[in-house]
């Protein structure tokens, strides 16, 4: 430290040595907890008013009273204002202390503006610090804490996090997508033949020189926009139809490579995926602001999925659960396959999701893909809630049975054994990740017989040309893609 900065904080002690105690203020209790293998951590209670908090403090011996704490510290410093919780934590995790020890302590903290002038001109004017000094405090170490431990500072919740703790109301994962941060999110590149919807793409990572992405951030929102894979192809004269796709470089998935043959055409469709790879918790609340997409046979992925298979990954047997769903068709003889409408909650048997599945109408003109809206999923150990814009519209409640007595008897199957001995919750009672991309056609989201536009859903789901069938009819939905991305402005989780 530069004897300029030491000179300024000398003044500046100096300053919050002389108090304020004619102001009638009466500072939170505040939490002292003495950490181990050394370190003191206190934590002040929040209050809209304090600008400034300082903490100060000594160990006191047996010769010792209260009237030394003008000259001397052991400890002392500003505290810092928790961006996640209300309140200040100060924190020394230099000064060693013993189980019998005691400090005397007290705070000091600024309520409106911190700095006020001294008498003097504009030009000789100081600033001091304007608070209040708590009265003075004991605090005697009855035990050392593990500095992960829960203190006043940190409430229980029911959220668990992998790898770590939560506080109750913390953020424990925020991305307002300024930049992309590799060390949230892992970008997915496979072909997703053993996904339970069949979607007819490969999810690719971009290329650095690529100037056409599918995944880039742009003014602050992360965009995840499809494109035609028989556009990459044409650069090498292959086509869906005769080419090879090769992804080991960066594989994510179980199947990477794959040769066209015959009804057997490589994924029309090139799209992005990005999953928190790093990141999984459960019980939480996630909140995404997003702009959903419209084209036909599009439809977003944002997802909370398992991270562990905790009951198997066989037609999501450990559970699936969508923050958010709306299909990007505009005109279709089904709303619930529409842009017109939302849908979410949780899954676990694709072919029987619609005894689980909630729909929204809420837009009376038009489109959810308009504009950008908040999507929140709550999750606790009772139920799961679906709000958008901050109102409620489903909310899931698993009862006695649990997930079980939500499923026709027809398909039930295994699960019924598989989650006999489960909490009721099962199976979403483990660590899910994020999910965030855009999948096109499949054979699950768009049933047989729909019509968009006027015309027939162009594949059938048990048909071996599904794929091949959607990609003929490219002349009539390319031209409604109008909005083909996904646009994501935040993506938010809080402890309970």
């Amino acid at each position: 430290m530069t004897s300029k900065v030491i000179a300024f904080l000398f003044v500046f002690i100096l300053s919050v040595q002389g108090g304020f105690d004619d102001w009638k203020y009466e500072t939170p209790t505040r939490s002292i907890q003495a950490l181990k293998p050394k370190g003191l951590r206190v934590f002040l209670p929040g209050d809209p008013r304090i600008k400034l908090f300082l903490f100060e403090g000594y160990i006191q011996n047996d010769t010792q009273n209260t009237s030394v704490f003008l000259n001397k510290r052991d400890f002392w410093g500003f505290g810092q204002k928790q961006k996640n919780r209300d309140g200040w934590i100060f924190e020394d995790r230099n000064i060693a202390l013993e189980v019998g020890q005691t400090i005397v302590h007290r705070s000091f903290v600024s309520i409106g503006n911190p700095f006020i002038k001294t008498n003097g001109t504009n030009k000789d004017a100081l600033l001091q610090l304007a608070g209040y000094y708590s009265p003075m405090g004991i605090f005697t170490v009855e035990v050392l804490e593990d500095p992960a431990a829960r203190g006043a500072h940190c409430p229980e919740t029911a959220t668990k996090v992998r790898g770590g703790y939560a506080c109750a109301q913390e953020v424990i994962f925020e991305d307002n997508f300024d930049n992309f941060r590799e060390d949230l999110w892992q970008i997915e590149q496979y072909i997703p033949f053993n996904h339970p919807e069949h979607p007819f793409v490969s999810y690719q990572r971009p290329l650095s020189s690529d100037s056409n992405s599918n995944i880039f951030i742009e003014n602050g929102f992360l965009n995840i926009v499809p494109k035609l894979q028989q556009d990459i192809l044409k650069q090498k004269n292959e086509s869906i139809q005769t080419g090879a796709l090769d992804l080991l470089s960066g594989c994510t998935g179980d199947t990477c490579v794959m040769k066209a043959t015959g009804v057997n055409v490589l994924p029309p469709i090139v799209s992005g995926r990005l999953t928190s790879a790093r990141f999984a918790f459960t019980y939480g609340t996630i909140y995404i602001r997003a702009k959903l997409p419209r084209g036909d046979w599009i439809y977003p992925e944002i997802l909370l999925e398992s991270s562990t298979k905790k009951y198997g990954s066989l037609n999501y047997a450990s559970g699936l659960l969508k923050v958010v769903l709306s299909r990007g068709n505009v005109d279709t003889n089904s709303r619930h396959h529409s842009i017109h409408e939302i849908s979410g909650g949780p899954v676990i048997n694709a072919k029987c999701r619609d005894s689980l599945e909630f729909y929204y109408k809420k837009m009376s003109e038009g489109y959810w893909s308009d504009d950008f809206h908040e999507y929140a999923l709550q999750w606790t150990p009772e139920r799961i809630s679906l709000d958008v814009d901050g109102v409620n519209f489903a909310t899931y409640l698993p009862g006695p049975a649990g997930l079980r007595a939500w499923l026709p008897q027809s398909c039930r199957g295994e699960w019924y054994q598989l989650f006999r001995n489960a909490s009721a919750m099962a199976p979403f009672d483990h660590h899910f990740q994020i999910a965030l991309g855009v999948a096109v056609g499949g054979t699950m989201e768009f049933p047989d017989g729909l019509k968009s536009g006027g015309k027939p859903k162009p594949w059938n789901n048990r048909g071996r040309k599904a794929t091949l069938s959607f990609w003929q009819d490219k002349e009539n939905w390319l031209p409604t893609w109008t909005q083909p991305g996904l646009v994501v402005d935040y993506v938010k989780v809080v402890a309970l």
